[in-house]
């Protein structure tokens, strides 16, 4: 989906709001400065799913060898249509096509042959977004500490863009008000349909299963503090903002 330069920049600005919102949590989740990432949901051929797990190790190595950073991987569980999710990250535009990068990645002819053959011919389906997120070294944090992640993707409604990452960010704090782990919120700026989606990093299933331990008048007080008109709010809320939306449950590929 392209966005018009006026709009990339008005998500930016609210973007950075969002991603610096700060956490309660002991770990904070986000940080002010917004960091490049290219998104890759993939789905395998028929038959070719266990192939794909055998060879993730080798796709990272491959990555690492051209020169770059190896992408966080997910593997799907429950929700969307995708089997597994790449996270690549890229810092920015600039820094990931610079010239000195290309060149070496040129010259990494073997690696750089693996890759086409993975993420360019062996999916039935992939689909890239380039998304604003978490600071790398945040991200990374994230991942060793958790093994257990939510994933939820947005599909904005017409001139809502800008409200429903307020409405991230107000959830955040609702999440952090009631004892929960923030989300990661992450902004698109080119590629598919997707405007927004958030990460939660859980240790378990049973820890994002969980919740909060507050009392109901306790959670509903917290949510108002956030901005929402109660907690039995916040659903209806973000619902009126967005067109459809996706959630999956994912754990590590390691």
């Amino acid at each position: 989906m392209k966005r018009p330069f006026a709009l990339i920049a008005l998500l930016l600005t609210t973007a950075g709001a969002a991603l610096g919102q700060p956490s309660r949590t002991a770990e904070p989740t986000q940080s002010p400065a917004p960091y490049l990432y290219r998104v890759m949901t993939i789905r395998a051929a028929p038959g070719e799913f266990a192939a794909w797990l055998d060879h993730c190790d080798d796709l990272r190595a491959a990555y690492v060898k051209r020169g770059d950073r190896p992408p966080f991987i997910l593997r799907h569980t429950q929700g969307d249509h995708w089997d597994l999710m790449l996270i690549e990250p890229w810092g920015s535009f600039e820094e990931y096509l610079a010239p000195e990068r290309m060149a070496k990645r040129q010259g990494a002819a073997e690696e750089m042959a693996m890759l086409r053959h993975w993420l360019d011919d062996a999916p039935a389906f992939r689909e890239d977004l380039f998304a604003l997120g978490p600071p790398v070294e945040t991200l990374e944090k994230l991942f060793e500490k958790n093994g257990f992640y939510h994933v939820e993707m947005f599909h904005a409604l017409p001139y809502k863009k800008a409200e429903l990452l307020e409405q991230r960010r107000m959830e955040n704090d609702y999440l952090a008000r009631t004892g929960q782990p923030t989300n990661t919120i992450w902004v698109g700026i080119s590629g598919s349909d997707v405007d927004a989606f958030t990460i939660g990093f859980h240790e378990s299933l049973a820890s994002f299963a969980a919740g909060s331990t507050m009392s109901d008048a306790e959670k509903d007080a917290a949510a108002k503090a956030a901005g929402f008109e109660g907690v039995d709010q916040i659903a209806p809320y973000l619902r009126s903002l967005i067109s459809r939306h996706q959630d999956t449950l994912a754990v590590p590929v390691d």
